[in-house]
């Protein structure tokens, strides 16, 4: 069962949420959970404008939405304005962990269980996007390979991940990816992206 992003929140008594706060929170989660991610950005940003200081769920939920938009430069100059306190608070700082893996492109440095629903939210969305890569720019690849850079915890998640997909697995330990229809419209990745996946093979 997943954490409610609250709850790490709530534990700090500098960062407790008044009344008007907690119901913007769940309007910003319910936002995020049904993929309205815009009028997210649009609100929390409106709030972060307006109020001095933002509250942390407004970071949070904005860091999370900037993350899955792919819209990973307005992530970072985010962070860059959240308040030194609600960077050490727990919630936040897990989100920017995995957060800031995606921004360098790195192995999705996941956090420990159980994961926040932005967390969770932000993790499939960055796994999607790298099995996508993955699937443009590799004719194969390991499963320790592809489970590291996907953040997988198990091989079973691989395994799990490569038949949901329509991939082929070679004696068990390659993956032979297949494009999608959304890579072959995309026709490929940017150089950077390849030139960071290459540095991480060479590190294997």
């Amino acid at each position: 069962m997943d954490v409610d992003s609250t709850t790490a929140v709530g534990s700090n008594p500098k960062l407790n949420n008044s009344p008007d706060t907690e119901a913007q929170e769940i309007l910003y989660l319910t936002y995020l959970k049904k993929g309205l991610i815009t009028q997210l950005i649009e609100e929390a940003t409106e709030e972060e404008l307006t109020t001095f200081p933002a509250s942390i769920d407004c970071y949070l939920h904005l860091l999370a939405a900037y993350i899955i938009k792919d819209e990973l430069d307005q992530a970072r100059l985010l962070w860059m304005r959240v308040p030194p306190i609600y960077q050490n608070d727990p919630a936040i700082s897990r989100l920017w962990t995995l957060a800031r893996s995606v921004i360098l492109r790195e192995p999705l440095a996941v956090p420990s269980r159980p994961l926040s629903t932005p967390e969770t939210l932000v993790l499939e969305s960055a796994q999607d996007r790298t099995l996508s890569k993955i699937s443009a720019t590799y004719q194969s690849i390991s499963v320790e390979q592809l489970r590291v850079m996907c953040g997988y915890i198990s091989r079973d998640d691989v395994i799990s991940c490569v038949t949901s997909r329509g991939w082929t697995l070679e004696e068990g330990e390659v993956v032979r990816p297949v494009r999608g229809v959304k890579e072959r419209k995309e026709g490929g990745v940017s150089l950077s992206d390849l030139t960071s996946y290459v540095s991480f093979l060479e590190t294997m």
